[in-house]
């Protein structure tokens, strides 16, 4: 269920998709519906439509408070059992419970079934349960870098390593967005609300970056590629003026398959084939380094574009057994 879909038919004024016809409260739905469209971003638009549709679809209910704890129990424990990874589960229902609390505000529930639902223990996504780690080390990093076979390969690498800054980012990055004399770029931060969408921040990459940036931007590498032509974006490729995010994750599914550090990690439930490392995970190599190397949280997370600093604590700074027993030795007081 993607963003724009969900913004036709709120447009649309006309009859609700068949996903929620089924209930009876419309006219509470439409009006939840284009509140969630102007309030919020298009992932957070698209996440709560795919949960919603997927519930809907599920219960048998024709009234929303004709749902109940038990109802939503039930549901969580068919997605644990179709294979969704515990914290998908606890994000689908966080989304669902969004409509219901719209519906108790506005009279319609006397409570939100959602929150009489234990949850709390759902944190571990798919990739924890298959990754004694999440983010990328040194040593992986090192060797994806000697396997880059291009200046592009090495440039969307060293991007996402220096800067931290998320995928969709990354490939919104203009050249008019690098100060060069600052060694900064301006990102327009991605996860925010739709009303907030302006809402930037600067981050900063490293002399070694700078040298494989003017490679890309002023020896002809950048420009050997068709997409260039007129574009003003950093990432071009050789059939767009603007790289899409699955070719950046393409692209270092390569690098990280020929340095070795590639894993496959699981099967979705479309039935695609998930890799480790992709660009997210050395985004949180951004996060991990820095608070290793004494980074206060605040200044992380605002580096990282977080709205909220709780939000850099809980997903971003996970360390390993062996993390956490160094930092122990680092920090024990002398012996007395």
């Amino acid at each position: 269920m993607t963003a724009s879909e969900v913004r036709e038919w709120v447009q649309d004024e006309g009859n609700l998709p068949t996903w929620l016809s089924t209930w009876d409260e419309q006219e509470l739905i439409k009006r939840f519906w284009k509140s969630t469209v102007a309030n919020n971003s298009k992932n957070t638009l698209s996440n709560r439509a795919t949960a919603v549709k997927q519930f809907s679809e599920w219960s048998l209910e024709t009234s929303l408070s004709d749902v109940t704890a038990s109802d939503i129990e039930q549901w969580r424990d068919e997605l644990v059992t179709d294979d969704y990874g515990y914290r998908s589960v606890r994000q689908k229902l966080y989304a669902l419970s969004t409509l219901f609390n719209y519906a108790e505000r506005h009279g319609k529930l006397q409570a939100n079934p959602v929150d009489s639902v234990d949850i709390d223990h759902y944190e571990k996504t798919k990739q924890e349960e298959h990754l004694d780690k999440e983010y990328v080390s040194k040593d992986e990093f090192a060797k994806m870098k000697a396997a880059c076979d291009t200046t592009r390969q090495s440039l969307i690498c060293q991007l996402f390593w220096d800067t931290g800054v998320r995928i969709g980012e990354a490939v919104d990055i203009r050249l008019d967005d690098i100060d060069e004399g600052n060694r900064s770029v301006t990102i327009e931060t991605s996860k925010t609300k739709k009303m907030e969408k302006d809402q930037e921040r600067i981050v900063y990459y490293s002399r070694k970056f700078e040298s494989t940036l003017n490679d890309w931007r002023y020896r002809g590498d950048r420009e050997s590629y068709l997409g260039a032509s007129g574009s003003d974006y950093l990432l071009v490729s050789e059939e767009a003026h603007q790289m899409h995010e699955t070719t950046v994750g393409d692209i270092l599914r390569d690098v990280s398959k020929r340095s070795n550090v590639l894993k496959e990690v699981y099967e979705d439930q479309s039935g695609r084939q998930r890799y480790w490392p992709h660009p997210h995970a050395l985004r949180k190599s951004y996060g991990v380094y820095r608070t290793k190397n004494g980074m206060p949280v605040a200044y992380l997370s605002d580096l990282m574009g977080h709205s909220d600093i709780q939000t850099t604590k809980e997903k971003y700074l996970k360390f390993r057994d062996d993390d956490r027993r160094e930092a122990d030795r680092k920090y024990r007081p002398n012996p007395y």
